[in-house]
């Protein structure tokens, strides 16, 4: 083997580690937070219709400028679902997403 495919394969082996690293972290982070009383809402992109969904990039700058703009508490996006501090907020978000 080459030194340049050495050299892709461990960028390519570095790339999937952080890529597993980042979801164990966000799965942890999801953890605490729940513990800590933050409310995880279901609503994904993924599983809307179709035919009257945005896409996935465009709903979730949509609902982060929502979020932005009308949540009371602290807020994360993690693994693609969003979580609130506040009760409330999910609430609300899920009153206006759904």
């Amino acid at each position: 083997m080459s030194k340049l495919e050495h050299e892709i394969l461990d960028i390519a082996a570095m790339d999937i580690a952080r890529r597993m690293d980042s979801e164990l972290l966000d799965t942890i982070m999801i953890d605490v937070l729940k513990d800590e009383g933050w409310t995880v809402t279901t609503m994904n992109p993924a599983y809307e219709p179709p035919l009257t969904r945005l896409s996935n990039g465009e709903w979730y700058s949509e609902t982060a400028e929502w979020i932005h703009l009308n949540a009371t508490g602290d807020y994360k996006l993690l693994k693609g679902q969003w979580l609130f501090e506040k009760k409330e907020d999910a609430v609300m978000f899920t009153l206006k997403w759904s």
